[in-house]
């Protein structure tokens, strides 16, 4: 009798633990796609950046040309060029991140391993998101200058 009161005991914990880990799982998943889903819509918007900065630099390198010495459009040149980098490797990042992110496949891991994935695609898209408001909030800030 103690026995079974034992395994039915030890069968109800497990079944907690699964079911803590699968909320966790879920829980996870969820962060994952809510700062996706938060950052996702200002693709449009960093693309047009990218081509304000593009016509910018097309501008500044127009007015180099009629005086070369100009330091300070040297200055503004070279912090354009910087700005298209930043916008364009933040492009390529979300580009990178959805087109590597297999989320469905994820959630078929064993729990503990479904936890680690998500945790690791939280940072990536942590970092993807970073990048993106940084470098469309400092392109803005130049374009308004």
């Amino acid at each position: 009798m103690k026995i079974n009161l034992l395994l039915i005991s030890g069968v109800f914990l497990v079944s907690a633990c699964q079911n803590e880990e699968q909320a966790k799982v879920e829980k996870l998943e969820k962060e994952v796609m809510m700062i996706h889903d938060a950052v996702m819509p200002k693709m449009s918007e960093l693309v047009t950046l990218e081509g304000s900065i593009s016509k910018k630099i097309t501008h500044l390198d127009s007015l180099l040309q009629i005086t070369p010495n100009d330091t300070a459009l040297q200055q503004s040149l070279k912090q354009s060029l910087t700005l298209a980098s930043q916008l364009k490797k933040a492009d390529e990042g979300m580009m990178d991140w959805m087109h590597k992110y297999k989320g469905d496949s994820l959630k078929k891991l064993p729990p503990l391993q479904a936890i680690q994935a998500f945790t690791q695609e939280k940072i990536k898209i942590e970092q993807v998101s970073d990048d993106m408001l940084k470098s469309m909030e400092e392109a803005q800030n130049f374009i308004k200058q």
